[in-house]
């Protein structure tokens, strides 16, 4: 039965409903009538709302098309119900008509199209050039403080906000102490209006961009958030219930998104979707942080490029991880680093590659080994991984292999294709392209054995690696060769060196070959072999093939090196000499020698750069004929085109590269530095560290910064040597430290 509402009733809803005010910003001054700081005050009077607050500001106080608003003291908080302030609104006076195109982090490979988990990265739209620019420099807080439910916030540029402080909780460009169904939308957030980078050029002079410590049902979509000192969203001790982040692009901060304890109610629901994350800063960088102790988390149809990792640490509700793209950490970097926690984060169907170190590694300790039962305890229950013994490529994906866990265990296995080629020999496996999913039951010892085939094509060579996921939900990392690594990895070309072997799912009997020589093994357990080195022709650089009791095999590739003629264990060269060469990056100079004191000619300057930058998957574009003095096609001729094609050189001068000139100390900085940083990297302005490279001079900057990164040291005596001829001694140290080589 319906009810009549009151004649009062009704005349008291038309009156609110007639009196909701647009309140116009029409300059850019501080205060005054037609400012925004006029409006916001205005729209503090909640009778009749809710309030719109709209833009009008003449062209004539444009600033290169946008109204530029710098708030001298606090903007008064936005506190009433269903308040809008929509920037959009200044299109009307034509000023900055640009688009932001949100994805200008790039394509890397596949990424999710939300259903398998592989195709383009997320489609985020454009936004139209905020042609309202709101800049807190003056400020020691929030620009904008939001107090009220279902207000909206949307068509603004905002940055410089926020106070700073140690423990990363500074007040942000956005705060959100309560308010049920706020949306943020359309907005470019720590970034300029106009360039969409960072006004503060090499400083991040923002703490976090928006600060949520309270409300619920907050929405974060659209947006480009970018250049924060700490993170571009920071969820912090709220008792939010629901928060909704999706199809923004979050670029270089030092965290993205970070939820920190408790991070939600008991029933909130954090959904993070569709967003484009890449570039962050370098060194301790993350794309999510998520610590929550309440709710649960999904993350899904993200692509998370070029950061530190994405991370989850200390959850106490279960994180669902799929159909996400995780690649390009930095070089030490993990895709997917899970630490302690006491509630499984379940990662499934996603597309994880070319990262610097693992793909997913729990407990941020390295290649987790199985143990016999599953029996350990750790981040997502140390999860056992599966062992992959045979892949069959073709148009169909045929692979088997054994898995050894918990007994009496129901368990899914998701199964992953990875490129035909590693980019440095010992890479571990990631999960590229998802082929499908299989599940598993084990004995009652804990075995058990897998024989799929996957309508998904792949072409010889590809490898294949999978994971395990247990009832509760908890993933293993991604299954490895059973051998890990070698202790030492290279000894006199005599041998008898003794050599400690590590790995998982080791048996008794299981061989051992070096170099395709039988070498005697002694078993110590599951994970550990010894052995001795065989005798090798010197200079080599040798597999190292294990092949335990049931048939499983596992190479580590290129693992041993027998000693050059010319560097023996205790030349000062020795240990960057064999980890360069067991990268792949050169084989030497002949005859068993290296050539560790001959000098590095700029020919081979360019293959050493371009492998260590790239990868050994890297090929060069064919030569075109760039420089008089190089012959194409001829051996060096791609790779030196290459380098010249990436900005790393400009040649030697008049057209020429001079390929056979020995490359000078001081222009080895300069290369160095450009293939690290890329080609647009300026260094900082020299200091006068070294007593023979005059400060300033052209090459003072490259060369300081190349110490100040701990690259060199100089050639002694404070001095650098700068005209000195490069050795391939020296450039070996200088190869495998800019690029962090293994």
């Amino acid at each position: 039965m319906s009810k009549r509402l009151g004649a009062a009733t009704v005349l008291a809803l038309l009156a609110g409903s007639l009196n909701a005010a647009t309140f116009t910003v029409t300059n850019t001054n501080d205060t005054g009538a037609g400012s925004l700081r006029d409006a916001l005050t205005s729209a503090q009077t909640c009778a009749g709302g809710p309030h719109t607050i709209e833009f009008n500001v003449p062209t004539g106080s444009l600033t290169n098309g946008v109204a530029v608003i710098t708030p001298a003291s606090a903007l008064p908080a936005i506190t009433c119900a269903g308040t809008v302030l929509d920037g959009t609104s200044q299109t009307s006076n034509q000023g900055n008509t640009n688009d932001v195109t949100l994805g200008s982090g790039g394509t890397v490979g596949t990424g999710p199209d939300g259903v398998s988990g592989t195709g383009d990265e997320p489609a985020l739209p454009q936004l139209n050039g905020p042609e309202v620019e709101i800049v807190g420099s003056n400020l020691s807080g929030a620009i904008l403080t939001i107090l009220a439910d279902t207000v909206t916030i949307k068509g603004l540029s905002l940055h410089g906000g926020g106070d700073f402080s140690t423990n990363g909780t500074g007040s942000g460009n956005i705060k959100i102490p309560s308010g049920n169904g706020v949306v943020i939308e359309g907005n470019v957030i720590g970034a300029s209006a106009t360039s969409y980078t960072n006004p503060g050029g090499s400083a991040q002079t923002q703490d976090n961009l928006i600060l949520i410590t309270g409300g619920s049902n907050v929405t974060i979509q659209n947006n480009l958030l970018g250049f924060a000192r700490w993170r571009s969203v920071f969820i912090f001790n709220p008792s939010v219930d629901t928060v909704t982040i999706e199809r923004n692009e979050f670029a270089g901060s030092q965290h993205g998104i970070d939820y920190t304890s408790p991070g939600l109610g008991p029933t909130g629901t954090i959904t993070t979707s569709k967003n484009l994350f890449h570039d962050f800063l370098d060194g301790f960088s993350f794309g999510l942080w998520v610590t929550q102790t309440g709710g649960s988390s999904d993350i899904s149809d993200n692509t998370f490029l070029r950061l530190g990792s994405v991370i989850v640490v200390d959850v106490a509700r279960p994180v669902m991880i799929e159909r996400n793209v995780i690649s390009g950490s930095a070089a030490s970097g993990i895709g997917l680093y899970v630490a302690s926690t006491t509630m499984p984060v379940t990662i499934t169907k996603n597309s994880i590659f070319a990262n610097g170190s693992l793909g997913i590694d729990l407990g941020n300790n390295g290649v987790t080994a199985n143990d016999p039962g599953d029996g350990d305890t750790g981040a997502n229950g140390l999860q056992n991984f599966p062992i992959v013994q045979t892949v069959t490529n073709g148009a169909t994906t045929h692979v088997t292999g054994v898995f050894h866990g918990a007994p009496s265990t129901s368990l899914d296995l998701d199964f992953y294709a990875n490129g035909g080629c590693s980019n440095f020999p010992r890479d571990f496996l990631e999960g590229e392209t998802y082929l499908g999913s299989s599940p598993i039951n084990t004995d009652g010892s804990g075995n058990a054995s897998f024989d799929v085939t996957f309508p998904v094509p792949t072409v010889t060579g590809q490898l294949v690696s999978a994971t395990a996921t247990d009832p509760a939900g908890n993933t293993s990392e991604f299954s490895q060769r059973i051998i890990f690594s070698i202790s030492p990895t290279s000894g006199d070309s005599a041998g008898g060196a003794a050599i400690a072997v590590s790995g998982t799912d080791f048996a008794d009997p299981t061989t051992i070959a070096i170099g395709g020589a039988a070498v005697p093994v002694t078993f110590t357990d599951d994970r550990n072999l010894g052995t001795t080195s065989p005798a090798l022709a010197p200079g080599t650089v040798n597999d190292v093939v294990v092949t335990s009791a049931d048939g499983t095999t596992g190479t580590l590739t290129k693992g041993w090196v027998s000693d050059f003629l010319d560097v023996p264990g205790s030349q000062q060269f020795y240990s960057f000499v064999t980890k360069l060469v067991s990268n792949g990056i050169t084989v030497g100079v002949g005859g068993g020698n290296y050539g560790v004191d001959l000098p590095t000619l700029r020919q081979q300057m360019a293959v050493f750069l371009l492998k260590a930058r790239h990868g050994l998957c890297y090929t060069p574009p064919s030569c075109t004929g760039t420089f008089a003095d190089v012959a194409c096609p001829s051996t060096f001729a791609n790779w030196i085109e290459a380098l010249a094609a990436e900005g790393i050189t400009g040649g030697c001068g008049s057209g020429n590269y001079c390929p056979t000139n020995p490359v000078r100390r001081d222009q080895m900085a300069v290369f160095l530095l450009k293939a690290e940083h890329g080609s647009s990297y300026l260094p900082p302005e020299c200091a006068g560290v070294f007593t023979d490279v005059p400060c300033p001079g052209t090459f003072a900057n490259w060369i300081e910064q190349l110490a100040a990164e701990n690259i060199t040291g100089g050639c002694g005596g404070s001095n650098y040597c700068p005209g000195n001829p490069n050795t391939r001694g020296q450039m070996a140290v200088f190869i495998t430290k800019t690029f962090n080589l293994q």
